[in-house]
């Protein structure tokens, strides 16, 4: 579980979204991939799946050895009273979100997003289902809490699905017990689904993560919530995750999941087994290192004139404000390409609230970082 070096060899060949497409000149700090060999108790636990040949068809909703252990995790530690028949293994978190857009909105409808900046398949499968995204954004200005009043007012007759990002991509926040019981008194009052994405429930640096769907019964009933594993355990490849809801919603939605997969991939299964009973000593080391790795890049960010970064509490991702430049993001992402050789990702692909900042993935090496931020300071120098 050594975090200090980097296989670059390897990523280049291998991280096909991250650091192949460049030339060995970048440093890539954009795609959410961790830059990290996977742990070698996952790879163990496909092993063993191979040598019992977990080949014919599995279950629709997945493999009842599966499906125990992530009921199990989800009672422990999400405190969400889910059996067998509240969960369904899918390919990635992705799906979920596909899949919460897919049975819940019809042309026309609206999709309110809590909060705002988001991940673009948010706003891209309300699109695709030829609904209309609603933005209820962070305030900037203080320590990106929610405004709920803003919540309420955002909230029409057309509105159908509240989207909820816990912790959320790309700000890194992670929301209160007092936040989602008002997120979840609203739901109520508008008799609004709800999906919620709590994908780096492990990567929390700071606080506690809480899970909306533990709060009641109703909100059990009407919020869909996906899980996953791509990010704390660097297994994007194997697009595992599952989904959890009580009731009428997820008999609908496990019908409408039949006619378009069969079932997820049983090896991607077992490497999700694997990570819920033996991840935890990797996530834990991996924590201590993602914390050291988020207060250095606020350090050397904080040095930089007219950069401004809140805190994030969770994931590996930074959200500075670069709007002082008088640029856009994308004139940002596009100089510091051409001048630093560092690939960072623009704030304007998570939405009009997005537009003035940039992500900066920081899950690598220390001294991945400093060759990054060295450039990166050397070329905004250069702007102020």
């Amino acid at each position: 579980m050594g975090f200090e070096t980097i296989d670059e060899g390897f990523l280049r060949r291998r991280a096909a979204l991250k650091w192949t497409p460049w030339p060995e000149d970048v440093i890539p700090l954009s795609v959410a991939d961790i830059d990290f060999r996977t742990p070698r108790e996952i790879k163990e636990g496909i092993i063993r799946a191979l040598d019992e040949d977990r080949t014919p068809y599995g279950a629709y909703s997945g493999d009842p050895d599966v499906l125990e252990v992530v009921c199990e995790k989800l009672n422990r530690v999400n405190r969400i009273p889910a059996t067998v028949e509240d969960v369904h293994m899918v390919p990635g978190t992705m799906f979920g979100i596909f899949v919460a857009c897919y049975h819940t909105l019809r042309p026309g409808d609206e999709a309110l997003i809590c909060p705002a900046p988001i991940y673009p398949p948010f706003i891209e499968n309300i699109e695709n289902a030829h609904a209309v995204p609603v933005f209820n954004s962070v305030d900037f200005s203080h320590n990106l809490s929610l405004d709920l009043d803003d919540l309420k007012r955002q909230i029409t007759p057309r509105t159908r699905l509240l989207m909820v990002c816990n912790p959320h991509n790309p700000t890194g926040r992670v929301l209160s017990g007092e936040e989602l019981e008002a997120v979840g008194q609203i739901a109520q009052e508008n008799d609004l689904f709800v999906f919620v994405d709590e994908l780096y429930e492990d990567m929390i640096l700071d606080g506690e993560h809480l899970s909306l769907a533990s709060l009641s019964p109703d909100l059990f009933q009407r919020t869909l919530t996906v899980f996953g594993f791509s990010k704390a355990f660097g297994i994007p490849g194997f697009r595992i995750a599952y989904i959890v809801n009580r009731g009428k919603h997820m008999r609908e939605i496990r019908k409408r999941i039949h006619g378009m997969i069969v079932h997820t991939d049983t090896l991607a299964q077992a490497a999700a087994k694997a990570a819920l009973i033996h991840g935890d000593a990797w996530l834990s080391a991996f924590r201590s290192h993602l914390k050291r790795m988020r207060d250095y890049t606020l350090k050397r960010l904080g040095k930089i004139d007219g950069v401004w970064c809140p805190k994030p509490q969770a994931t590996p991702f930074v959200f500075p404000n670069v709007s002082s430049y008088g640029m856009t993001s994308q004139q940002i992402v596009d100089y510091l390409k051409k001048e630093a050789r560092v690939i960072v990702q623009s704030g304007s692909d998570f939405g009009p609230h997005g537009e003035g900042h940039l992500r900066i993935n920081f899950a690598t090496a220390l001294s991945v970082l400093k060759e990054a931020f060295d450039r990166i300071e050397g070329a905004l120098v250069k702007l102020s």
